[in-house]
């Protein structure tokens, strides 16, 4: 017989091992749901991921907003929807710029090209009318058309004339010029054609190669690419000269673009450097193996002056050197947010949606002074750009995105690189944004499939000094194939030192020797 005592024992006993197997269904029932939650999140990355991957692939590249029907100058908008109270006053800008040029239409300028005109006129027979009688020129009607002759070749044949003294055993004989490239069969004109074709307009050797067989000159695309990179060879005095230019310049961009080497296969880079300085503009791009520091601290050290960059940690080092400031670029925060309106608020009406515009009223303030000097565009711009950065900063601080997310990433970017995103406002001669940089390295990312000799890390730098030549031409308004022509003819000069190589450099070169 149980005694009554017993019986409270038993029972609380019984409670206790049932309270424990709840307890255990609830902890694996909350480790359920928080493992739900993490994949949840992990599921919606990954979302965010694949659509902005696929609208990266198959959607609109551009950035700007009437892409996303965000309007420049719409008010900013706080949360409650309501329009937040903008200064009221006006000014009337007092510069002036010349009256845009027509782009379309037949504007076609034909006074360079020889000129020849075909006469269309009766026969005898049709020029008697009916009465017997002989018709008399009443006027002309003149049509123009283009045409097109492709190209030739031509064959020049150097004799050099000996002259001899019998009686003395004396020879004399007349000289010719030298070749940059000894032994080469193609002019240096031939050769910068080539060069020119590949590099600015990504027409690979092999195709030029098939190019030049149809018009009857058979010549493999191997022979193209040793004569391009023998040209690079004994141009690269040209590179040490315009390195040297970096310690004289006061404003300078810096941007990395990855290259795929086959020899051995492995991902490098090409480093770009621009010198935005009025007067001595040019770009370096030189090849490296990785992505560190050590490469630009390389090449910037003796640099000081403004440098501008994009978020990349790379560039940390020469932000704190002294001497070196820093900015930002605009362009790169931009597009984070742009990317967010395009994969995950297609109706645009989010945060990121309302923090792009007063991200594009600062792009409207510099169209507005784009033609200002930079003294005056410092002013204008620390007057008018200045509220809208506030009012930026102030919207992107109540932002709570998880950090993973593209709003956060958009958020932790713009929030670390503020102070060098509104540093640009007191340099009046430096743009918003990187994107002079990003210019120029872009025609290389469109043809670097047709841009590597061997694949390997030597032609790569030798190409990368071929298209920092071309590049640095266009910017200063130099015909690339004149300019490399004559540099080439001028490359045994420049290796004796008897010609300074800097003088040659496309921002400093005389353009009446390249006519």
């Amino acid at each position: 017989m149980i005694k009554d005592a017993e019986i409270p024992y038993k029972i609380s006993a019984d409670m206790q091992s049932v309270f424990m197997a709840m307890q255990m269904q609830t902890d694996e029932i909350s480790d359920l749901k928080s493992e739900n939650d993490t994949l949840k999140k992990k599921n919606e990355w990954l979302m965010q991921q694949f659509n902005l991957s696929r609208q990266r692939e198959f959607g609109r590249s551009t950035e700007k907003s009437a892409a996303n029907q965000i309007t420049l100058f719409d008010e900013k908008m706080d949360d409650a929807g309501e329009e937040a109270e903008l200064p009221a006053e006006q000014e009337t800008i007092t510069y002036t710029r010349p009256k845009a040029k027509k782009t379309k239409g037949r504007n076609i300028d034909l006074s360079r090209f020889p000129q020849e005109q075909v006469i269309y006129d009766l026969t005898a027979a049709e020029k008697i009318c009916s009465c017997g009688g002989c018709l008399e020129i009443a006027g002309e009607d003149t049509s123009t058309q283009v045409d097109h002759i492709p190209e030739t070749f031509r064959v020049i044949e150097h004799v050099t004339l000996k002259y001899c003294c019998r009686p003395c055993g004396i020879m004399r004989q007349a000289k010719k010029p030298e070749t940059a490239i000894p032994k080469c069969m193609a002019s240096a004109g031939f050769v910068a054609e080539v060069i020119v074709k590949k590099y600015e307009q990504h027409l690979p050797l092999y195709r030029q190669s098939k190019i030049f067989e149809r018009a009857g000159a058979v010549i493999p695309d191997n022979t193209l690419g040793n004569w391009v990179m023998r040209s690079a060879e004994v141009l690269e005095p040209l590179r040490v000269a315009s390195k040297a230019q970096i310690s004289a310049v006061r404003v300078m961009q810096a941007d990395e673009t990855k290259v795929q080497t086959l020899k051995p296969s492995r991902q490098g880079y090409l480093w770009g450097y621009h010198s935005c300085d009025m007067g001595n503009r040019f770009v370096i791009f030189e090849f490296a193996s990785g992505r560190g520091a050590v490469f630009p601290n390389a090449v910037l050290k003796d640099f000081s002056g403004i440098l501008q960059t994009d978020g990349y940690s790379g560039y940390n080092d020469l932000r704190k050197k002294e001497g070196v400031i820093s900015l930002g670029c605009w362009d790169h925060v931009r597009r984070k947010f742009v990317d967010v309106v395009k994969t995950l608020d297609k109706e645009r009406t989010g945060r990121a949606a309302k923090l792009l515009i007063p991200i594009n009223q600062l792009y409207a303030i510099e169209r507005e002074a784009k033609e200002m000097d930079p003294d005056q565009r410092r002013l204008y711009r620390e007057e008018r750009s200045s509220p809208v950065l506030a009012a930026i900063k102030a919207d992107f601080e109540t932002i709570n995105a998880p950090p993973k997310s593209l709003l956060g990433q958009a958020v932790i970017h713009i929030k670390n690189q503020w102070p060098y995103l509104t540093e640009y406002i007191h340099h009046g001669a430096v743009p918003i944004s990187n994107v002079w940089m990003e210019n120029h390295i872009r025609p290389f990312a469109l043809g670097r499939k047709n841009w590597l000799f061997t694949g390997t890390p030597e032609s790569a730098n030798k190409a990368a000094l071929l298209y920092s030549l071309i590049l640095t031409c266009r910017m200063n308004g130099v015909d690339p194939r004149k300019y490399l022509e004559y540099v080439l003819n001028q490359a045994n000069a420049m290796r004796r030192k008897e010609i300074s190589a800097t003088l040659l450099l496309p921002q400093f070169i005389d353009k009446t020797l390249l006519k």
